[in-house]
């Protein structure tokens, strides 16, 4: 199989609005199923889409090819995480085979990481820096984000040395950009506008009725 037959349908997978509800489904599913176990099942399910699927795209294709029979899938599915990921994980994986889902895991492994947060009281923030934080700048912002969304903030660190100096935090769909890249941007704006109107201005002052 080759990977411009397979790509349509990944990308219809994960854009599709009925695969998102679908995936939600499976999400619920698997936490009510991990019960006690949900934190360390998260971390195997987060494991298994970076470092096995984004990590080997091949095997990723072989997972979600119709090519390849749900049998022969579940028998790889066994020889590679059997032993080494949770039981619940191995098993929730040949329940997605079984239905023909394999393609929504890792849509349904982002369904469970924000509805396990949102039980949990967490949310999830991406902070990126020009230079990594360190550890009091780290606890700061903890407090200083724990305060202004009412939640315990699961930080994701990013470094970005093009914002020159200060943050940008992301929280779902808002984000906060206090970097000097954004400000210097401003600043540039604003005098760009400045100067046109005081071109405009001149060529106002200068100009007769015909």
């Amino acid at each position: 199989m080759t990977t411009e037959a397979t790509s349509p349908d990944v990308s219809k997978t994960v854009f599709d609005e009925s695969a998102v509800e679908l995936s939600r489904s499976y999400a619920d599913a698997l936490l009510n199923a991990a019960k006690e176990e949900m934190g360390a099942v998260l971390d195997d399910l987060d494991a298994i889409v970076v470092d096995v699927l984004q990590g080997h795209p091949r095997f990723a294709e072989i997972l979600d090819s119709t090519s390849v029979s749900s049998l022969e899938k579940d028998r790889i599915i066994v020889q590679v995480f059997e032993g080494r990921t949770l039981a619940t994980v191995v098993n929730f994986l040949r329940v997605l085979n079984r239905h023909g889902r394999l393609g929504l895991l890792t849509l349904v492994a982002q369904q469970a990481r924000t509805a396990f947060d949102r039980k949990s009281g967490r949310r999830a923030v991406t902070v990126r820096s020009a230079v990594p934080l360190d550890d009091a700048q780290r606890a700061s912002l903890q407090e200083r984000l724990t305060n202004l969304i009412g939640a315990t903030p699961q930080l994701k660190l990013e470094v970005d040395p093009s914002l020159i100096a200060g943050l940008v935090v992301q929280v779902g769909d808002d984000v906060y950009d206090a970097s000097v890249r954004t400000q210097l941007h401003r600043l540039r704006d604003r005098l760009i506008e400045r100067k046109s109107h005081e071109i405009q201005s001149r060529r106002d002052h200068f100009s007769y009725p015909a």
